[in-house]
């Protein structure tokens, strides 16, 4: 055969390859819809008629008999034959896989486990793929509907506890101001003072609704500055030393090494307040509660610990949930610093978070007690005298910058 030949026979059998794959394709577009076997067998029919084409085409060009013509098509249709035998088989295979991999998306969808197990009996390595991803969507899934739920139980005892709250200093209020009307109360001044007190409290637990609120909402506007970590944690501990006293609970500060943190200094001073008030709560009285500030790495640290009964395993998970007070039995003295509703230490993880940092407890090897550590980016550290500085009770260090 001539190269004018070879090229004629290449040029035609191109162009019926060409035809048949662009009708292959216009009709696989218009049934779009159809099963995925349908596509399967319609690629290999369209594969089997380009080679019969091109053998046609070949026969003409060689002058070929009409015996070696008929020979060579009987040859070309029994191959395309059994190819689309087999594509069959293959494309009700895949087909099924398919349906597998459907029925796995409706389960996701209805709630029932998606498991990965099956992947291993699927054909195709990308069918595989994308059932280890149901699998793990499904159980990313639960986890996040396991956690709303825990929310919306947490949420509504935190209503009834809030409730609960606001309840009884009402009533309080109430009962006093009808004595005080009624002209019954022996010593007025005395009744005036306990509903100042009564109304202080309803407002500390109106505030602490309002910044849980924020703060799940991140709406916690922050006032950023340069602040001496070391110095704003002194300062909140001396706000609080009176009540220390009159529980007889020892409050130390120790700055072991202070640092400059940019941080809103009324809201993240809110956040270790809260801290402590949780540790004086739980201190024994005549026990200790401290507080160490330190610094390493790229962190800042205000560390508090105190000698109480210590974090049962079970309630770890539980501590930083709003409305969650613990199982614990408390301290034996009546501390007032704060709203009662069990937001500190929410409030103090929500705002400690939105300045970039954290709060998390950390476990005392062979002692009693809890402690808790709130983390802050360090923006540079401060040049301090050699040694810590430590604070006993009614000398604190300094004031915040």
């Amino acid at each position: 055969m001539t190269a004018p030949d070879l090229l004629i026979v290449v040029v035609s059998s191109a162009g019926i390859a060409a035809a048949v794959g662009i009708a292959a394709w216009a009709l696989l577009r218009f049934f779009a819809g159809a099963r995925i076997i349908v596509h399967v067998i319609t690629v290999v029919v369209a594969a089997v008629a380009a080679v019969v084409g091109g053998v046609l085409v070949a026969a003409q060009a060689m002058y070929l008999s009409e015996t070696d013509v008929q020979l060579a098509l009987a040859i070309a249709v029994t191959s395309g034959l059994v190819a689309i035998v087999v594509a069959v088989l293959l494309g009700t295979r895949i087909s099924r896989a398919a349906g597998a991999l459907g029925d796995a998306a409706r389960d996701l969808g209805a709630g029932i486990a998606v498991s990965s197990a099956e992947a291993t009996t699927l054909p195709v390595a990308e069918f595989r793929a994308v059932l280890r991803e149901l699998a793990a969507s499904d159980a990313r899934l639960r986890e996040a509907r396991d956690e709303v739920e825990r929310q919306a139980v947490a949420r509504q005892e935190l209503v009834v506890r809030i409730a609960h709250d606001l309840r009884v200093p009402l009533a309080g209020i109430r009962a006093q101001a009808e004595a005080l009307q009624d002209g019954l109360a022996p010593d007025p001044d005395r009744y005036l003072a306990q509903i100042a007190a009564q109304v202080d409290r309803v407002n500390r637990l109106v505030d602490d609704l309002f910044a849980v609120s924020r703060i799940d909402a991140g709406a916690l506007a922050l006032r950023r500055q340069p602040t001496s970590l070391g110095d704003l944690a002194s300062d909140v501990a001396a706000n609080v030393r009176a009540v220390a006293e009159a529980a007889r609970i020892e409050l130390a500060v120790d700055v072991a090494a202070d640092a400059t943190v940019e941080v809103d200094p009324s809201e993240f001073g809110r956040a270790i307040a809260n801290v402590i008030a949780n540790a004086l709560q739980h201190a024994p009285a005549g026990g200790h509660v401290g507080v160490r500030v330190d610094a390493g790495g790229d962190t800042a640290r205000v560390t508090v610990t105190d000698d109480g009964p210590g974090i049962a395993p079970g309630d770890v998970e539980y501590l930083f949930d709003p409305g969650w007070r613990g199982t614990t039995a408390r301290s034996p003295h009546a501390l007032d610093l704060g709203g009662g509703a069990g937001l500190g230490l929410a409030i103090a993880r929500g705002v400690a978070r939105a300045h970039g940092g954290d709060v998390t407890t950390v476990a005392l090897p062979g002692r009693r007690g809890a402690a808790f550590v709130v983390e802050i980016p360090l923006l540079k550290p401060l040049p301090s005298p050699a040694g810590s500085r430590r604070s006993p009770a009614g000398s604190p260090p300094g004031t915040a910058r």
